[in-house]
C-alpha cells in the first residue's frame, strides 16, 4: 500500500509540473505571436482590413491560432450577396491568405445566427474595426480573439486580449461604439 501511495504521489507531482511548463509555455507562445506580428506589421486590425479589402461582407470572428508551431489569423466573414461563409487562415509573417475555404449560407433545417447578426451588422455600417478602435489595445498585450453577439436586442463585439496583465475580455455595443462594463468575477 505504501509503494502505491508513492506512485500516486508521484503521478500527481508530475501531472502539476507538467501542467505549470504548459502554463509558461502559453505566456512564451504569446509573446512569440507578439513578436512577429511587430516584425511583420501584420496584426490582428491589419489581417482583418486586408480581408475587407479583398473581400464583400461582414467579418463575424477573428481567433489567433497556432498548429505545429506556425502562428496565423483566422478570420470568418459572411458575404450575404454571393450567399456564402468564408474562413480565412492569414499568415502571421507574410499576410498572406494560406488557406480558404467556403461554404454556402442556405439551410432548410435553421436560420444560422450568424447570417442574422451578420445582415444587422451590414444594415448599421459597423465593423469589427471600429470595435478594435474602441478597446484601445495597450503596446503590452495582443488580441487573441472575437466574436460578434445578439442578445436581447443588444449587438455588440466580444473580445479577448493577453497581456502582461493577463486575459482581459472586452464587450463593444455596436449600436453605440460603447464599453460594456464586464463584471470580475
Amino acid at each position: 500500500m505504501k509503494r502505491l501511495t508513492s506512485i500516486t504521489l508521484a503521478v500527481v507531482f508530475l501531472a502539476g509540473a507538467m501542467s505549470f511548463s504548459w502554463a509558461g509555455s502559453d505566456k512564451q507562445e504569446l509573446a512569440i505571436a507578439k513578436s512577429i506580428m511587430a516584425s511583420s506589421g501584420i496584426t490582428a486590425k491589419q489581417a482583418i482590413s486586408q480581408v475587407l479589402k479583398n473581400n464583400t461582407g461582414v467579418v463575424y470572428s477573428y481567433e489567433l491560432e497556432d498548429e505545429d508551431d506556425i502562428y496565423f489569423h483566422e478570420i470568418k466573414l459572411i458575404d450575404i450577396e454571393a450567399d456564402k461563409k468564408i474562413k480565412l487562415t492569414i499568415s502571421l509573417q507574410t499576410g498572406e491568405v494560406v488557406k480558404s475555404e467556403w461554404e454556402r449560407l442556405f439551410s432548410w433545417f435553421f436560420d444560422d445566427e450568424h447570417i442574422v447578426t451578420a445582415k444587422k451588422l451590414a444594415s448599421m455600417k459597423y465593423s469589427m474595426l471600429d470595435a478594435i478602435d474602441t478597446i484601445a489595445i495597450d503596446e503590452q498585450s495582443i488580441l487573441t480573439e472575437i466574436d460578434v453577439e445578439d442578445k436581447q436586442g443588444v449587438l455588440f463585439f466580444e473580445l479577448e486580449t493577453k497581456g502582461a496583465n493577463g486575459k482581459q475580455e472586452w464587450l463593444v455595443d455596436a449600436n453605440n461604439n460603447q464599453l460594456i462594463p464586464v463584471f470580475k468575477k
